[in-house]
């Protein structure tokens, strides 16, 4: 079983990216998720290892962290960050994150980003669209003038499983609050 640990958007935050998700994912025909920052991915979470971060996360003061947008961005390669809103590695959050991958054993760190937009259709395929990179650019585009905000408060560190592959969205499954 693959893992992730997520930090979520709260307040006004989770309502104005949930709100993008949804409708990006209406309008290009794809699947809808809760807005997330992945934290880091565990190939083989153990018990001792969600009991670890859980320790962790309860006795640091890191949480909630401010996260600064550094930009809209967009992938033709890659379907599970086709559209998404960067998010500035700063020094509390890549500290917090890097304790959390040493705590559990997790992978390396991709640079900090929420996504806003899967290419990934209900069937767990890529869409017919998820290579066309000026769609995908427009796509960005339209994000960076729906997405005013400029700020996001995380909180809310959940242990999130897929029922396989992560294109398989629709099953993935909170398994345990830390």
């Amino acid at each position: 079983m693959v893992a992730s640990i997520w930090l979520q958007p709260t307040g006004d935050g989770y309502k104005i990216l949930r709100e993008l998700v949804i409708r990006l994912a209406a309008e290009q025909d794809t699947m809808s998720f809760e807005p997330h920052l992945t934290v880091c991915t565990i190939a083989d979470p153990t018990p001792e290892a969600a009991q670890a971060a859980a320790n962790y996360i309860a006795a640091c003061r890191t949480l909630p962290v401010r996260v600064r947008k550094t930009g809209i961005f967009y992938s033709p390669t890659a379907p599970l960050r086709a559209v998404t809103m960067g998010v500035e590695n700063a020094s509390d959050l890549r500290e917090f994150r890097k304790t959390l991958r040493d705590l559990t054993g997790a992978k390396d760190l991709g640079e900090p980003h929420i996504s806003v937009l899967y290419s990934i259709g209900s069937d767990q395929r890529r869409t017919a669209w998820s290579g066309d990179e000026q769609k995908l650019r427009a796509i960005a585009a339209e994000c960076e003038t729906r997405l005013a905000a400029s700020q996001f408060l995380l909180d809310d560190p959940v242990l999130v499983a897929p029922d396989g592959d992560w294109t398989n969205v629709a099953s993935w499954t909170v398994i345990r609050r830390l």
